[in-house]
């Protein structure tokens, strides 16, 4: 069984949606249990691409647990290459639990310099130690206070979130569901895809560098 999964450019990391014991979404709000685009039918785009069963996705999280890092980051390397890109996305559903934040970080300490990683969580924690990959997902810009770093609103009603880097919309601010754009200049605009953002430093990618 496959790993990742191909997720608008990218090969993605799905895990199991809901709280624990049986999801993964340990920080999420009433507001994301209730609106979740992972879940909700009102988004059949997402679910048309993917099609992975929650079953499935504890299959993709039990095997991360048990393969050892090396064999788990050489996979990764492999099933990239598998599906033309270099960008791994963490969290395309689910998100990471207190439980496995330093596994995790080992992962991405040790896929650092092979590839561009991305992603969003609501793991405070994970956030702080690797800003430069993670956007924290929050219900709102002023939750964020004096932080610095990338966030993601939730803009539920839209099925977007919205992009800041230190309290400032980011270029091409506005991410999926099935297209990015800009507030400002409407030629950013396109079909949801992490390469073109990446290409064009929009969105996620609007940071100081990219590996």
């Amino acid at each position: 069984m496959k790993i990742l999964r191909p997720f608008t450019g990218t090969g993605a990391v799905f895990w199991p949606i809901g709280a624990p014991p049986v999801g993964t979404c340990e920080f999420a709000t009433e507001a994301c249990r209730k609106y979740c685009y992972a879940a909700l039918p009102e988004w059949p785009n997402f679910d048309e691409e993917i099609r992975i069963l929650e079953d499935e996705k504890h299959e993709i999280l039990n095997m991360m647990m048990s393969l050892p890092l090396h064999t788990l980051c050489h996979t990764f390397l492999s099933e990239l290459d598998g599906l033309q890109t270099d960008i791994l996305h963490w969290f395309g559903s689910g998100d990471c639990p207190t439980k496995y934040t330093d596994y995790v970080l080992s992962i991405v300490s040790e896929m650092d310099g092979d590839v561009t990683q991305m992603g969003f969580t609501r793991n405070i924690h994970l956030w702080e130690a690797r800003k430069d990959i993670f956007a924290l997902t929050v219900e709102s810009i002023s939750e964020t206070e004096d932080r610095e770093g990338l966030f993601a609103v939730a803009d539920y009603a839209n099925g977007t979130s919205i992009m800041y880097r230190n309290g400032t919309p980011t270029k091409g601010g506005y991410c999926g569901p099935e297209v990015c754009k800009d507030r400002i200049e409407e030629k950013l605009t396109h079909f949801i895809n992490c390469q073109t953002c990446k290409r064009m430093s929009l969105g996620c990618f609007d940071r100081p560098s990219i590996s």
